[in-house]
């Protein structure tokens, strides 16, 4: 696992390969189907683009949750809590994800109070995607560059500072970028300060994700209270944090 780690903290990514097997990914499949009492978004052309509050919606997912916990304090040490999660489907002409951050963007709360993003609940993010198909450049998979090892104070400035964590175009032109191919069941691992990227799908498969975002345990559980947040916020842009 030390390896793991000293790849996560050098580049902010590393992928593990098949930590899921296919017949669980089915059967992970069937439990959102029947999700209820979530939050659903689409894109502007209407397409179905992403579903958030789903990670204890039904006994697989649940499942799944745990094993991602594990696995990640095998890798970082310490325990975990899950911070946000959400079910990208990106079907076939689903619009792409502009460069960002995830977590660095103002919002103002309902009391016009300006919160730092999810830097009001915790300083240290660890993204987990989970791959429920095949994600290949064909279909737009991630796009990722190096970790940007700083404070928010600094990473705000290198992002258009519109209520959205979308980097600056000057910014994401010195950045290069790998793509990431994932097979069913594999997962990726990033800092939530890995800038990310993806295009429009334009081939005839979706590219279902599902990633969830844990904190550290000894920041607490702030599940209930972020979708609350979220929820109350006068920022319409950071409500879905839609890249486009």
């Amino acid at each position: 696992m030390n390896n793991i780690l000293k790849d996560y903290n050098q580049k902010g990514y590393v992928k593990l390969e098949k930590l899921f097997d296919k017949s669980f990914i089915s059967n992970v499949l069937e439990d959102i189907k029947n999700l209820k009492d979530v939050d659903i978004y689409k894109d502007s052309n209407g397409l179905l683009r992403r579903i958030e509050r789903v990670y204890n919606k039904g006994e697989n997912l649940k499942k799944l949750d745990l094993v991602v916990k594990q696995k990640l304090k095998n890798i970082f040490g310490f325990d975990f809590n899950i911070f946000k999660d959400k079910y990208n489907l990106k079907p076939p002409g689903g619009e792409g994800f502009l460069c960002h951050y995830d977590g660095v963007f103002y919002f103002y709360d309902l009391n016009n109070n300006k919160k730092k993003g999810w830097y009001e609940y915790a300083d240290y993010f660890v993204n987990v995607g989970i791959a429920i198909d095949s994600c290949t450049e064909e279909n737009a998979t991630l796009e990722m560059s190096q970790i940007h090892n700083l404070p928010f104070e600094k990473l705000i400035l290198n992002t258009k500072n519109d209520g959205t964590p979308v980097l600056l175009e000057s910014v994401e032109k010195k950045l290069d970028f790998q793509i990431l191919n994932l097979n069913i069941g594999d997962i990726a691992i990033f800092s939530n300060t890995t800038p990310h990227r993806s295009k429009e799908n334009n081939s005839s498969f979706s590219r279902r994700i599902l990633y969830y975002t844990y904190v550290p345990e000894r920041f607490g559980n702030n599940y209930e209270k972020y979708y609350l947040d979220k929820k109350n916020s006068r920022n319409k842009t950071s409500k879905s944090l839609s890249a486009n």
